[in-house]
């Protein structure tokens, strides 16, 4: 195992479970949903009828369009982060650590700001750049540079 691939592979690993905790999020608003349509789940009040409910419903539709983002990148956020692990598709692996950081695309935004951080800290180092130009494999690190005296 080379240094970089040291370097990536625990930030890669939190992204991973993000991108999972987001997907089970995602598919359990999916079977409350389902669950709600059926007439098995009450409805959710979201506040009183009137002017006064009214911030509580839009906090209620904004939560639903939160969910439907996460578990639609939450693809985005494991195979970049997989994508990390192997050395491959740097672009890739550079959105799972922004997908993960933003609330509206993250449910478990908590988590995913310090692992986002760290794996764009990470995928910042030139060698680790130098581990996805080669592709995961064959990987020699690059000749420390000249010593000026």
């Amino acid at each position: 195992m080379h240094q970089s691939e040291n370097l990536a592979k625990p930030p890669a690993i939190g992204l991973i479970v993000v991108g999972g905790l987001n997907v089970l999020a995602g598919l359990l608003w999916v079977a409350g949903m389902i669950l709600r349509a059926a007439g098995t789940l009450p409805e959710i009040p979201l506040g009183p009828e009137g002017a006064e409910g009214a911030p509580a419903r839009v906090g209620g539709y904004l939560a639903e369009i939160v969910y439907f983002l996460t578990l639609v990148t939450s693809p985005f956020i494991i195979v970049g982060a997989v994508n990390m692990l192997k050395g491959r598709k740097y672009s890739s692996a550079k959105l799972a650590a922004i997908l993960a950081m933003i609330p509206a695309t993250s449910c478990c935004f908590f988590l995913g700001i310090p692992f986002g951080i760290w794996a764009l800290i990470v995928l910042s180092k030139p060698e680790v750049k130098a581990f996805f130009e080669t592709g995961g494999s064959d990987f020699t690190p690059p000749p420390p540079p000249p010593q000026y005296q």
